[in-house]
């Protein structure tokens, strides 16, 4: 799969690029949310997107949210320290497909890639 990482924070986009590129995905990193977004405005293909929550320019909210607006077939992945304090109504709003809570286990994002991969 070719899979967008949005995420910040430098280290939590090379771990989750480590983790993506060893099982043989292809990875685009973003570190804001607005970078993210430029890139499938000018028609990058991705398979799925793996976004941060709390980033300057344009939150995990706000790419979430413009993604199922533009690309409604993309999966969007928000991995977040936020975890279960997090609105339920602005997840169901936003359209996000599934949360990850940071700290995040190797595991858990390489089974979420694989549940999707399935479903696409």
């Amino acid at each position: 799969m070719t899979i967008l990482v949005i995420d910040d924070d430098d280290r939590v986009r090379t771990l989750l690029r480590d983790i993506l590129l060893f099982e043989k995905h292809q990875v685009i990193e973003a570190s804001d949310g607005e970078s993210g977004m430029r890139y499938l405005e000018k028609g990058g293909f991705v398979d799925m997107v793996m976004t941060d929550l709390g980033m300057p320019l344009k939150n995990g909210w706000e790419v979430a949210k413009w993604i199922k607006r533009e690309l409604p077939q993309i999966p969007v992945v928000l991995i977040t320290g936020w975890g279960t304090h997090l609105d339920e109504e602005k997840v169901k709003e936003s359209g996000i497909d599934m949360i990850i809570g940071k700290p995040f286990q190797v595991n858990e994002i390489l089974e979420t890639v694989h549940l999707f991969m399935k479903v696409h």
